[in-house]
């Protein structure tokens, strides 16, 4: 079970990024973006009679700046990965480089605000993913 949210993160992320290289050149970014959000919000909620009562206590918890942070966000991806995949971002290479960037930039992040330990394995991992970056732009 340990591996299951993973695996619908892989799956999830494939979709994703098929998706987002093929929408039409024509669409403009953000109603393609607006027309996800749809789907998204009618996806989730098909899904939440499947959570139970339970699973609302605590609801009011999404009145915390952290939902809005996560909200932005979001938007910023879609867009941001609609409009690389438009200026000729490669399909094999724009995740895993934009992915690689931001764990460079969360990992001081996570060690200053989260108190996350940042041992030398983590160092050598971050450290490769720098040289995955340089072989990608090589490539």
């Amino acid at each position: 079970m340990r591996w299951m949210p993973i695996a619908l993160i892989v799956i999830s992320n494939v979709a994703y990024h098929v998706g987002q290289k093929a929408v039409p050149k024509a669409a403009h970014p953000l109603v393609a973006t607006l027309a996800m959000y749809v789907v998204a919000l009618l996806t989730t909620l098909a899904l939440l009679p499947f959570l139970g009562p339970a699973s609302w206590r605590g609801s009011g918890a999404v009145a915390h700046w952290s939902i809005g942070l996560v909200g932005l966000g979001i938007v910023g991806i879609e867009v941001g990965f609609l409009l690389a995949y438009r200026s000729g971002w490669p399909l094999a290479t724009t995740a895993v480089t934009a992915t690689t960037l931001v764990a460079l930039a969360l990992a001081p992040i996570g060690v200053l605000l989260f108190r996350e330990p940042l041992s030398a394995p983590r160092v050598a991992g971050l450290l490769l993913a720098i040289s995955g970056l340089w072989l990608l732009g090589r490539g």
